[in-house]
């Protein structure tokens, strides 16, 4: 038969509705106060009223025997006035036994009133409690009754749990439950393990909404209910406590492993002295274990005079009640006396009140000695120092006047470079003179190159740049219209550039005036062999290798031709070039053209002899401008990143101003140049010069 049967609980509980079980049980205490069941309606005084009328009816309607009657009459006069004093006494006594019983009779009706508020208290707890409930059967272990709580927290209706087996309410080898807990004795009467408690608390895990596994703390206590024996449990969720505990642990364990991974002695005391805690160093210091430590005092620990200490001063840090540090030497317990630096801090707890102290200490006894070691040491080197800076002072007065004899000679000497020096400057001025004469004038005051500019800048006084013009067939009635124009970097710069320059001009000029050579490859050519025999590079045992780049044009005298037109006859020039290293760049229309040189210097030990140079050939136009050039302009270092000023930039000066004047060119270069290069120094002898033919 299933235990939710109707009939079931008409036999268990003496009705169908599960509730009445309750109202029987509350009965059956109403019966155990002396209160009169709620189930009977009449009052205790009725009922002894209705008692003594019973009793007095069936005295009245005893017979007496013929002997009763005469001794009735015999003792009538004598005992009346005792029995009227005994009525009397006996009126009074059921008086005060009514009175007794009235008064009893509104105790139990105020009893009963309120039983039955606690009740209905106790039902409307039951039912909305926060905490889930449930009541089971100790002799079949079914659940009998939950609260709403209860549904809610196992994710079942009130159907489905009542009749249900309490065991299933926990996870599969898992379940917990204790019926063997409470017994039943003869009377009835609820017995535990524990003489004189009515319950037990115990934690499990249960399985609550959706399957989920949650750890409770389970209140149980037992009752009896229209005398079935049942146990009533409260599920306390206690997930989040042990989450929080977890990670408490977890916490402690860190911090008792971080205590323990520093070296210095760290512990705690209360405001008794009482050691509450420790790490791995102090217990290793104190020779204890940390078990053993905690709970003892410093006399416990430590020889008298070292507690004395430790006490004073905590007292000395809880009174002023900031940290303290100090040095205290204090003797081990193996008898070593040791030095140690500790910081005590006062401990205050949530609500601010003084916990104890929280103590460091760190053991500078070798640091101590260390420190007087090196004090020893100080003095002893002071010492030697005073004496090392007397002997020093005495030398230092020696070498001075040394010096001075040093100085006097010095400037002697200085006197003699100087005078070298001017000499020196004196030749290089004049060397610059000579340089210079060599020059041609540029300037545009010659007839022959009317549009012209020329930039030269020797590093040094004088350089190993140089540029050259010569005209061939020029006579004073009869002046040449074919002119050469070159300009040449020669190795190094200053005097030696110099002296280079001397070689390459005094080669150009025999091999152009005296041969009459005015094809710019056979120049090139030519002068190799000159710079190379005239430095014995031709020879393996010679020391020199100089050499130079150099870049030549041959412009023819004007010749007829015909205009495009082919109507027309114009003159027109053509401009021959070659170059040895160095290029050839003209602008036309806004675009400029570069012509490169040979990758073959002039003169060095490793050149060609023998080698060719190339000629290039330009007819030349209206507006053409032309631009030869050493590699200093280009190689000079400035702008924001340090950087050359690199072709790119001069060609874009070129284009932009290749229509302009020659001397407007001239001078916008120039402070372009000087712009980039800023305050550093000039890397290199600068060459620059530019021609065109406007009209």
């Amino acid at each position: 038969m299933h235990p939710l049967d109707s009939r079931v609980r008409r036999k268990r509980f003496g009705t169908a509705n599960p509730n009445h079980g309750e109202r029987i049980y509350f009965s059956a205490l109403a019966d155990e106060v002396g209160m009169t069941s709620p189930l009977k309606k009449i009052s205790p005084v009725s009922y002894f009223r209705q008692r003594l009328s019973t009793i007095s009816g069936r005295l009245g309607k005893t017979a007496l025997s013929p002997d009763q009657h005469i001794m009735n009459d015999k003792d009538k006069n004598k005992n009346k006035h005792g029995k009227l004093n005994e009525l009397k006494k006996l009126r009074r006594q059921i008086v005060g036994r009514i009175q007794e019983l009235r008064s009893t009779e509104t105790e139990c009706s105020r009893l009963r009133d309120q039983l039955e508020k606690n009740r209905e208290a106790y039902n409307a707890a039951f039912k909305y409690a926060r905490d889930p409930i449930l009541w089971t059967d100790m002799q079949t272990e079914l659940v009998v009754n939950c609260n709403e709580a209860a549904e809610f927290f196992f994710g079942r209706k009130r159907e489905e749990m009542i009749g249900a087996v309490r065991a299933a309410f926990h996870p599969r080898g898992k379940a917990e439950y204790h019926p063997d807990r409470f017994g039943i004795s003869e009377n009835k009467t609820e017995t535990t393990e524990n003489p004189g408690r009515s319950g037990f608390e115990y934690e499990a895990e249960v399985k609550g909404r959706a399957g989920k596994i949650i750890s409770v703390k389970i209140s149980a206590s037992g009752a009896e209910i229209g005398g079935i024996r049942i146990i009533q449990e409260t599920f306390h969720n206690i997930s989040r406590y042990r989450k929080s505990e977890h990670s408490l642990k977890k916490a402690m364990t860190f911090t008792e492993s971080l205590m323990d991974a520093i070296p210095y002695l760290i512990f705690c005391k209360d405001g008794n002295g009482v050691y509450l805690n420790c790490n791995m160093a102090f217990s290793k210091f104190a020779g204890l274990d940390k078990q053993k430590i905690i709970g003892r005092t410093d006399r416990e620990i430590f020889p008298r005079e070292v507690e004395t200490l430790f006490r004073q001063q905590e007292k000395d840090v809880v009174k002023k009640g900031r940290p303290k540090s100090g040095e205290e030497w204090i003797l081990h317990p193996n008898g070593k006396k040791i030095l140690l630096d500790t910081l005590r801090s006062v401990w205050h707890g949530p609500d601010g009140d003084i916990i104890g102290l929280l103590c460091v200490s760190r053991n500078i006894t070798d640091s101590k000695q260390v420190e007087e070691a090196v004090k020893q040491a100080d003095i002893i080197n002071r010492r030697n120092i005073m004496e090392a800076f007397k002997k020093a002072t005495k030398n230092l007065m020696v070498a001075q006047q040394q010096l001075k004899l040093k100085n006097i000679r010095l400037n002697d000497t200085l006197g003699e470079v100087e005078e070298a020096n001017e000499k020196i400057m004196a030749s290089i001025r004049y060397a610059k003179v000579i340089q210079t004469s060599l020059l041609p004038n540029l300037d545009g005051e010659n007839i022959y190159l009317p549009d012209s500019f020329v930039i030269w800048m020797p590093k040094d006084v004088v350089g190993g740049d140089i540029f050259l013009k010569d005209s061939f067939g020029e006579t004073e009635h009869s002046p040449s219209q074919s002119f050469i124009l070159a300009v040449i970097d020669c190795t190094g710069h200053g005097v030696p550039g110099a002296f280079m320059t001397m070689i390459a001009s005094s080669g150009l000029r025999r091999i152009i005036r005296d041969e009459g050579c005015c094809d710019p490859a056979l120049i090139l050519k030519q002068l190799n062999f000159v710079v190379k025999t005239s430095l014995r590079q031709d020879r393996k045992e010679t020391l020199s290798n100089d050499g130079l780049d150099a870049a030549i044009c041959f412009v023819s005298s004007p010749t007829p031709a015909k205009a495009k037109d082919g109507k027309k006859m114009v003159l027109k020039r053509s401009l021959t070039f070659a170059g040895a290293k160095l290029p050839l760049i003209y602008v036309h229309k806004g675009r400029v053209h570069v012509i490169k040189g040979d990758r073959q210097s002039i003169g060095y030990k490793k050149s060609d002899l023998g080698f060719g140079y190339t000629n290039h050939t330009v007819t030349i136009e209206k507006d053409m401008s032309f631009y030869m050039f050493s590699d200093g302009f280009i190689d000079q270092l400035g702008g924001k990143r340090d950087r050359r000023l690199g072709s790119a930039l001069f060609k874009n000066l070129l284009r932009k101003n290749s229509q302009k004047p020659f001397e407007e060119q001239r001078e916008i270069l120039l402070g372009a140049f000087h712009k980039y290069k800023g305050n550093n120094e000039q890397q290199d002898d600068v060459t620059l010069l530019g021609f065109g033919f406007r009209s």
